[in-house]
């Protein structure tokens, strides 16, 4: 995934090959099998002069070309420094045009460095919406720390104005650099832009909130904008924004209604389907009701199909009554109540 080489190797009448391959040892062995570049094949055997590891596929294939257009006297030259200090370093210094490290190979670099494949397996697991293979496995707290620095580079617009990212965890990443800053426009800007495009529920809860609150009424707005989206994630993050932060002094009945009468496929949604992931925050948001909001909600959750407009559908009102059953924080009495209002009466 993050392995993409420049390599140059000498062929037996001296002249110099440059390739691109994801593995230097196997392309060496193509080139002197006669399987390798035409030019190579009646110079053989080719023995590998240096190579240089980078991180994404443009980042290597901008140094082969960069490196290909040298005159031979310098490649020389650049072959030389590499004897004593690693081709990487030579030809970031010396390889005119080549320049600082961008963006794109700073992330894919700091990925493969915090990568843990055992978290990786057990990251897999927990995204089932998520192709395996965009998942590189890198722990919350090691993305937060790599999100503080991507944050803080002259060219993170080039990050995030490119919202359409190949790994899960640049996913990530987008979400908690969006949360390290702090102007209330600046972050809805970028929510904006982001939420279309968020397409699991991991990345959808990460994306920031807090900072929504420094204007409640118009965030309100935008929240029921939100919750109205045919977006399914756009949907959920909505739903979440009133759940941790509407739910107090700022409550308002007619909340319970916005949620309830959000809908998304089946009665029934299907594990690991958008629908279920909706539907679960719907879940959620009425436990967290049954908490802050005790006498709010009960209509909701002790009669099937709800009271008046706000009905709640019955998949969604069990797992509301399973949830707040298990938390720790709904009354007792309350409890009481809605285990027995799990099956409806005859």
């Amino acid at each position: 995934m993050f392995q993409h080489y420049l390599y140059v190797v000498e062929c037996a009448d001296g002249t110099l090959y440059t390739g691109y391959t994801t593995d230097v040892t196997a392309r060496v062995a193509t080139h002197n099998a006669g399987k390798g570049a035409k030019c190579t094949r009646a110079r053989l055997p080719v023995r590998l002069r240096a190579q240089a590891r980078f991180y994404t596929k443009p980042r290597a294939l901008s140094a082969e070309a960069r490196f290909k257009q040298l005159d031979r006297a310098r490649k020389d030259d650049l072959l030389a420094r590499a004897a004593s200090q690693p081709f990487l370093q030579v030809l970031e210094e010396h390889l005119p045009g080549l320049g600082e490290e961008p963006v794109s190979e700073f992330v894919a670099r700091e990925l493969c460095q915090a990568q843990d494949q055992g978290y990786g397996d057990f990251a897999r697991k927990l995204l089932p919406s998520v192709d395996p293979r965009r998942v590189v496995g890198v722990r919350t707290p090691d993305l937060r720390k790599i999100a503080r620095h991507l944050a803080k580079r002259p060219d993170v617009e080039e990050f995030l104005g490119d919202v359409q990212h190949t790994l899960f965890e640049e996913d990530q990443l987008h979400s908690f650099v969006i949360g390290t800053f702090k102007e209330y426009d600046r972050v809805l800007e970028e929510l904006q832009r982001f939420l279309p495009v968020v397409d699991n529920w991991a990345t959808c809860d990460q994306l920031p909130t807090k900072a929504l609150m420094q204007q409640p009424e118009r965030t309100l707005e935008e929240v029921a904008r939100w919750i109205r989206s045919d977006h399914v994630y756009t949907s959920r993050f909505g739903m979440e924004v009133l759940m941790k932060h509407f739910l107090d002094d700022l409550f308002q009945p007619c909340f319970l209604d916005m949620v309830a009468q959000r809908r998304e496929g089946a009665e029934r949604p299907e594990p690991v389907t958008p629908a279920y992931y909706l539907h679960m925050m719907r879940a959620w948001f009425f436990a967290e009701c049954a908490a802050k909001q005790p006498r709010a909600v009960l209509p909701y959750l002790l009669h099937p199909l709800g009271d008046g407009n706000g009905a709640l559908d019955e998949w969604t009102r069990l797992k509301a009554i399973q949830k707040s059953v298990e938390s720790r924080r709904v009354d007792p009495e309350l409890k009481a109540r809605l285990k027995a209002a799990r099956k409806p009466p005859r």
